[in-house]
């Protein structure tokens, strides 16, 4: 399993190189150990997160300018599969790095750089997003949370939900309606809330594997300096697809290597156990999944390269959301298959497989056509923005 270098050689010997020296310090690092219990991964994962950004491995691709390496997307991948072959966790503040982080970068002021990328490299400040309603999900453009300016401050009330980390987060990237309720995508601002602020209600919501990753936020006459604001007032639109866009593709180049090296470590579980010729319909069903991986490998590539060029938002996002979600799908139904009657017994690990990692892993990808916008409203975009078709009715 390898990935595609650059063209030019000198490039490719330098990624080899860092590659290198990537699994040289995992090798050296004692790793941590995660903890099965969501509450008490956070401070695991935010040791984990700063020990990684002493070391240089974290913003390996942000500008050196606001704390980065200034290093490429190619350096970014090669740590990225180095990480994930040593088993290694990512950091807490993921969402921060790859999704709202870059959308600071892009849009922000000067004054907004200095005061919220260095801590999100650092791991000080985590981030999560406050995007999806209970009647706003995929249709984003018909958010209710209402954004009322009162002098020199923005007042936040409303209900969001489907909010990762919450429970953890020191940030919020928020979308409020600061226009008309009819004004739909041309009334959004994109808001920078810090989630110790008077008013701010965090529920968790225990999701289907156990783990209350998920919550909903209520915020009741939040109050948020106008300086907050990323971007006009009334213009968070076009940063909310940037977002989107980032959570899509950037999301997708990561869990495409962390599936890989998953299915590598599934099929070394079946040759360990399996004696004689192997079943015929599992052969037939971890060759289609060795294919599925291929061609995301090959997708993931192109993705790498608009991301390097900046092409983000773009159709091709929504391509790499629904190729991501169901891979990640047939990827866990296939785990959980392979062990049959002991699916119920979590503590086990027959054949050496981890019962309870792949139950919780099934039951999470569940999420995975919905999560960042549905299974559904991806096909529609492809169909209408990278395609050409006719809008539906």
């Amino acid at each position: 399993m390898t990935d595609t270098l650059p063209a030019d050689p000198d490039t490719a010997a330098d990624i080899e190189a860092y590659r290198r020296a990537a699994r040289a310090w995992l090798d050296e690092t004692e790793l941590p150990v995660v903890p099965r219990e969501f509450e008490k991964r956070a401070a695991v994962l935010r040791d984990w997160h700063r020990r990684l950004y002493d070391a240089g491995w974290v913003g390996i691709q942000w500008p050196k300018s606001v704390g980065g390496q200034g290093l490429t997307v190619d350096h970014q991948l090669a740590f990225s599969l180095e990480l994930a072959h040593a088993r290694a966790p990512q950091p807490v503040g993921s969402i921060g790095l790859e999704v709202v982080g870059p959308t600071i970068l892009k849009y922000g002021t000067a004054q907004q750089h200095d005061r919220f990328i260095p801590r999100l490299l650092a791991g000080e400040d985590v981030w999560c997003q406050g995007f999806s309603e209970p009647d706003a999900g995929s249709d984003l453009a018909s958010l209710r949370t209402r954004g009322v300016i009162e002098g020199d401050e923005l007042v936040i009330t409303g209900h969001k939900v489907w909010t990762s980390w919450a429970t953890n987060a020191d940030w919020c990237a928020v979308l409020v309606r600061t226009g008309t309720l009819e004004s739909r995508h041309r009334g959004i601002s994109y808001v920078l809330v810090d989630m110790r602020s008077p008013g701010i209600t965090v529920n968790p919501i225990a999701m289907l594997n156990g783990d209350a990753e998920f919550n909903e936020l209520m915020f009741d006459g939040v109050r948020v300096p106008l300086e907050n604001v990323l971007g006009e007032i009334n213009g968070g639109w076009s940063l909310t697809m940037d977002t989107l866009g980032w959570e899509r593709a950037g999301y997708a180049i990561r869990r495409r290597v962390e599936n890989e090296i998953s299915f590598s470590d599934m099929l070394d579980t079946v040759r360990s156990n399996t004696t004689g010729e192997p079943d015929e319909r599992l052969a037939e069903r971890i060759g289609r999944l060795d294919l599925e991986l291929s061609a995301f490998r090959a997708l993931s590539s192109q993705t790498a390269r608009r991301l390097a060029s900046g092409d983000v938002p773009s159709p091709m996002d929504s391509v790499d959301k629904l190729v991501l979600g169901r891979t990640e799908q047939h990827l866990a139904g296939t785990a959980l298959d392979l062990l049959g009657a002991y699916r119920l017994a979590i503590s086990s690990r027959p054949g050496g497989l981890d019962a309870e990692g792949i139950s919780k892993d099934y039951l999470y990808g569940r999420a995975a056509s919905v999560y960042g916008g549905s299974a559904q409203i991806q096909k529609t975009l492809i169909a209408e923005r990278l395609l050409g078709l006719p809008k539906g009715r």
